[in-house]
């Protein structure tokens, strides 16, 4: 009887190795599916950043462009204001005109002194003092 209960513990041991062997595949199949969708994961994230940092770059360089662009518009219109300016012989009815705030009156006539004869144009006379810049009274 010990042979036939040493045959059952082998059968009994054959079984349990069979049942571990199937629950081993399934949970190393499950570890290789989690191990794919994480490198999907990781491969589309950068993906992604790399379509970002590309589209960043493209961007900085438009605007770049346009801010290079747009100088002498910017220009003409601080001689602009600086001819207000000089018409007005005031910063408040220049702000008032232009629709802009006291500060950002002033902002542009200092920008304009900064940058005298930028936006001259043929034909237009700069209102400009005897030392090239836009006349500034101090008001309101």
């Amino acid at each position: 009887m010990a042979r036939r209960g040493a045959s059952i513990r082998a059968a009994a041991i054959r079984r349990a190795q069979q049942a571990k062997a199937q629950r081993d595949a399934e949970r190393l199949s499950r570890e290789k599916e989690i191990e794919t969708a994480l490198a999907d994961y990781f491969e589309a994230t950068g993906r992604a950043a790399a379509i970002r940092a590309e589209a960043r770059r493209r961007a900085d360089k438009t605007l770049a462009d346009a801010e290079a662009t747009a100088g002498p518009a910017d220009a003409a219109g601080r001689e602009a204001v600086c001819r207000l300016r000089a018409l007005t012989g005031s910063n408040a009815d220049v702000a008032e005109l232009c629709g802009l705030t006291m500060a950002a009156v002033r902002a542009l006539l200092r920008e304009d002194a900064a940058h005298p004869g930028a936006s001259d144009k043929p034909g237009q006379v700069a209102v400009r003092d005897e030392g090239g810049r836009c006349p500034r009274e101090r008001d309101e």
